[in-house]
C-alpha cells in the first residue's frame, strides 16, 4: 500500500494544478531594493504577481525599518493599485548576527524576528523568510545547533499568536535542518524554505531532496538560478525540477531571488528570469493536462 503514495500525491498535485494557476513571484532584492515600496511597482512591470518583501535593519530608534505604521500603509497602498500580493516577508537581517549565544545579536534577533513576524500580520502574509547564512550557520557546529533551538523555540510561540510559518533558508543540508526540527518537536509553523540554487551551490541534489522533504515540508520556494544568471539556462535542469515539485504536490508561490550585482531599481534581471521560470510552468501543466 505504502508505494501506491507517492504515484497518489502526485496525481492529487497534477489535478491541483489543472485547476490553480501556478503563481510566480519575486523577492525585492532581485531589484536591488530592500524594503522599498517601489518594488511593489517593479513587481508589476516585470510582469511577476507576487513580491516578498526585506523587513529591513534595525533603525537608530530601536525599530525595525518594516514596523513602521506609515510605511506599512503605503505597502499595502501600492499593493492595491499595481494588483500585487504581497506574498512573504524575508528578515534578512538576521543573517549578520550571532544568535545562538548570549548577547547583544541575540537580543536584537529576537527583536528583528518579533517585528518581523507582527509585520507579516499587518500586510496580510502568512510566512518569514528565517535565514542561516551568516555568523549563524549551523552545519557543522552542535553548540549552535542546540542554541538555534533554543532561540527559535522563544519565537515560534510568536509566530503562532499571530499565524505565521517561519521558513528556514540556508545553505545547510536538509538533514541538518531536520534535526533542529526534530530538536523542537516537528512544530507545524516551522518550515522549510527552499532555494534551488543555495542548495546547488551547497553540492545538494535538490531534485531528490524536494522528493526527501515530502508534501508540505516547503512553506515556499526561492527559484535561484545556478550556472548562469538566467535561471533554467544554467545547471538546473527543468523536467526533473517539474517532476520533483509535482512529485510532492508543490502548489504554493515560485520566487525568483537573484545574486548579487542588481543594478538598483532595474527589473530587467527578473523579466529575464521569469521567462525561464514559464517554461517550468508550462512543464508542469502540461503533465497535468
Amino acid at each position: 500500500m505504502k508505494l501506491l503514495i507517492p504515484s497518489l500525491v502526485a496525481l492529487l498535485s497534477l489535478s491541483s494544478l489543472a485547476a490553480e494557476p501556478i503563481r510566480l513571484g519575486v523577492m525585492e532584492t532581485a531589484f536591488g531594493q530592500r524594503c522599498m515600496v517601489e518594488s511593489i511597482a517593479l513587481t508589476k512591470d516585470a510582469g511577476f504577481a507576487g513580491v516578498q518583501l526585506h523587513t529591513g535593519k534595525l533603525e537608530k530608534d530601536g525599530t525595525l525599518t518594516i514596523s513602521n505604521k506609515d510605511l506599512q500603509k503605503q505597502f499595502l497602498s501600492a499593493a492595491q493599485e499595481h494588483e500585487v500580493e504581497i506574498i512573504s516577508l524575508c528578515a534578512g537581517s538576521m543573517n549578520r548576527l550571532v544568535i545562538w549565544k548570549e548577547g547583544k545579536d541575540r537580543e536584537n534577533g529576537l527583536s528583528i524576528m518579533k517585528e518581523s513576524i507582527e509585520a507579516c500580520e499587518a500586510l496580510g502574509c502568512k510566512i518569514l523568510l528565517y535565514p542561516f547564512f551568516g555568523p549563524s550557520n549551523f552545519q557543522d557546529d552542535d553548540a549552535k545547533l542546540a542554541g538555534v533551538a533554543e532561540f527559535t523555540k522563544e519565537i515560534l510561540p510568536i509566530a503562532e499568536e499571530h499565524g505565521v510559518t517561519l521558513g528556514i533558508e540556508s545553505p545547510i543540508t536538509y538533514q541538518r535542518v531536520n534535526e533542529l526540527f526534530a530538536r523542537l518537536g516537528n512544530p507545524p509553523n516551522l518550515k522549510m524554505y527552499y532555494d534551488t540554487g543555495n542548495m546547488m551551490r551547497a553540492g545538494e541534489d535538490v531534485y531528490a531532496t524536494i522528493k526527501a522533504l515530502g508534501e508540505g515540508a516547503i512553506c515556499e520556494l526561492h527559484l535561484k538560478p545556478e550556472g548562469n544568471i538566467h535561471f533554467g539556462k544554467g545547471k538546473t535542469d527543468l523536467p526533473k525540477l517539474a517532476q520533483a515539485l509535482d512529485t510532492v504536490g508543490y502548489d504554493q508561490w515560485m520566487l525568483f531571488e537573484a545574486r548579487g550585482g542588481v543594478v538598483n531599481g532595474d527589473p530587467g534581471l527578473a523579466i529575464a528570469n521569469r521567462e525561464g521560470m514559464e517554461r517550468l510552468v508550462k512543464l508542469r501543466k502540461q503533465k497535468a493536462d
